[in-house]
């Protein structure tokens, strides 16, 4: 997906004739730390809520205060997801604007929020399914590998992330669309994979208590 997909409508841009407070105000409505700054469709850049704190003056105009985040503090918008979210992250936004990458104008701006929901769709958080998280020396890793393992088991991957772990080994997490995985765990264990975690679908753990508590009251009556 790319940037232009995920604009948001819901939060305002600033003029540099709107007054601090009325900023402020903004900020506090749409529970953000940043806005854009737009005139006549070029982006001037974001105001931060330090900005006008430290402006100290509540009708002060937008335009007179010094901005700590230039223009330059956005992504076209035919950015990918990924792109956007990287410069997001590493900025510490709470909302991200975009640019026609044409005449540079203002499109509008991606917020936190936006992000949030798109990742979750990115890796399959609301798809209904386990997840095993592999510990992995580097140069061991496959991802053709692990993809015929869980194929084998009639399971397909929704999604697969990888981080570094302790002592240089590699964790892959992957969400799985089965909720039964102990098939997936054992053809793993099989191929002598470390299984570091396993996170059972919500619903499967609900259905492995009614049993437990089915149980229970068997043998207690």
């Amino acid at each position: 997906m790319l940037a232009k997909e995920l604009i948001s409508d819901t939060v305002p841009s600033v003029k540099t004739s709107d007054h601090a407070s009325r900023v402020l105000n903004w900020m506090s409505e749409f529970k953000v730390g940043q806005l854009p700054v737009v005139n006549h469709e070029q982006l001037l850049g974001l105001i931060t809520e330090d900005d006008l704190i430290e402006s100290d003056i509540d009708d002060l105009p937008i335009g007179d205060i010094r901005l700590s985040l230039p223009e330059t503090t956005s992504v076209f918008e035919d950015a990918h997801f990924f792109e956007a979210l990287k410069v997001a992250h590493l900025m510490k936004l709470d909302i991200l604007p975009v640019l026609d990458a044409r005449d540079n104008s203002y499109v509008g701006a991606i917020t936190y929020h936006d992000f949030l929901q798109h990742a979750a769709e990115v890796f399959g958080v609301s798809e209904p399914g386990g997840i095993i998280v592999l510990s992995i020396e580097p140069n061991s890793y496959s991802i053709s590998e692990i993809g015929r393992i869980c194929e084998s088991n009639d399971a397909k991957i929704l999604s697969l992330n990888l981080e570094e772990g302790k002592n240089g080994m590699l964790l892959v997490t992957i969400k799985l669309n089965v909720r039964e995985l102990s098939r997936v765990i054992a053809t793993f264990q099989r191929f002598d994979y470390e299984i570091a975690h396993v996170v059972f679908d919500t619903e499967q753990l609900d259905d492995y208590r009614e049993s437990y508590e089915n149980l229970l009251r068997y043998l207690n009556p």
